[in-house]
């Protein structure tokens, strides 16, 4: 799906930087979707259970690294965007964006049993949990910074779905810690 909506684009623009506006925002949208279908799975495993949730608690790894695979596609476009024209991030947002592409690198990484039994259970959960709500974080932090945030729901869907992902892991917590 990545590989043909690039392609699309590519076809439709007169070059690869006439490409780039096009594609920048809708690759972070689907690596966005992708996050939260592997960042919920086992929140509706334990409060919808049912065949969604039971195939994305089983796919969720495949899910995670899907998300990976378009997420640095997009870093490769907004790169791109920086060095090929005028385009410009202070330094902050480039360390902060830094700082999200290595944790999810290292996800990534250790998306594997063998990395689960090399770090301990108990340290790859940890890793993995800290690194989905930094990338959680900021994503609800850049749907900020359209100029037409939240002037409808188009530009306030990342936003809502966060909060909505985040409503669903409390309420599983919940659920869980109850006798």
């Amino acid at each position: 799906m990545l590989a043909a909506f690039l392609g699309t684009a590519a076809i439709l623009s007169s070059g690869y930087i006439d490409m780039l506006p096009r594609v920048m925002w809708p690759t972070a949208h689907m690596a966005f979707i992708l996050f939260i279908v592997a960042f919920t799975a086992s929140s509706m495993q334990k409060l919808m259970p049912g065949a969604y949730s039971k195939w994305a608690m089983g796919n969720r790894r495949y899910i995670g690294l899907n998300f990976a695979l378009v997420h640095f596609v997009h870093a490769g476009l907004v790169l791109s965007n920086l060095a090929l024209t005028e385009a410009s991030r202070p330094a902050p947002v480039l360390a902060v964006g830094g700082g999200a592409y290595f944790m999810l690198l290292l996800m990534a990484l250790t998306s594997n049993d063998t990395s689960v039994k090399k770090l301990g259970a108990k340290n790859w959960k940890k890793l993995h949990k800290v690194g989905s709500y930094y990338l959680l974080a900021l994503f609800f932090a850049t749907s900020f910074r359209q100029p037409e945030a939240f002037t409808s729901f188009g530009s306030s869907w990342v936003a809502v779905t966060v909060g909505a992902a985040l409503a669903l892991k409390f309420a599983a917590a919940r659920k869980t810690k109850k006798p």
